[in-house]
């Protein structure tokens, strides 16, 4: 099973390091770059089974469809990844990875989210995750709640340890598989490998 990790180090923490590939990035690196990256990688090892993108998930409290604010927050308004970020204005451009990766796991904050008025929109976070399965081709599992995660002292095979590294542990609230071929979202209890972290021991 090949792995790799994105993470934006907006999002605090220590990059966990036990994938065949890790990919450190933040605002200076286009998302064209970081696409390419992980595609280049991809075909180095054939396909990868499995990406994992860390990531903040942008919310907002916005009602698109009356054009007026709401009390509280919603997500569903695309990944803080990269310059220009990774959203419905942009998700055609993961067609580079179309073949090469088996499955995209988004730790962030409730990218999968869909806030009142905010269907059919820029907000609308089931039709993003949809959109990033079908043009990626790969299955994409998000969250619909904001996250949180711990940092902790990892520890890897052969004995090296690190602190501070990130960890999201359970998910919060429900987790939706994006189907590839669809777009369509079913919710589903995560399994292990889904999980932040999981190969470290």
């Amino acid at each position: 099973m090949s792995t790799m990790i994105v993470h934006d180090t907006r999002l605090k923490g220590q990059t966990p390091l036990n994938y065949n590939y890790v990919l450190v990035v933040n605002q200076t690196k286009s998302i064209h770059h970081i696409l390419s990256v992980v595609a280049n990688c991809a075909r180095r090892q054939r396909k990868l089974s499995l990406l994992h993108i860390f990531c903040h998930g942008y919310e907002a409290d916005w009602n698109m469809g009356q054009q007026i604010c709401t009390p509280g927050a919603a997500g569903g308004f695309g990944l803080q990844l990269g310059r220009e970020g990774l959203s419905l204005y942009n998700a055609t451009q993961t067609t580079t990875w179309k073949g090469l990766i088996d499955r995209i796991v988004l730790f962030a904050c409730a990218p999968a989210d869909t806030g009142r008025g905010n269907e059919g929109t820029a907000g609308d976070g089931r039709r993003f995750c949809g959109e990033l399965a079908l043009w990626s081709g790969a299955e994409v599992i998000a969250a619909r709640e904001t996250q949180y995660y711990n940092t902790i002292q990892a520890h890897y095979r052969g004995g090296r340890t690190a602190n501070n590294t990130i960890d999201f542990g359970a998910w919060e609230g429900p987790v939706y598989s994006f189907d590839p071929n669809s777009g369509q979202p079913r919710q589903i209890t995560p399994q292990a490998y889904d999980m932040a972290n999981p190969a470290v021991i």
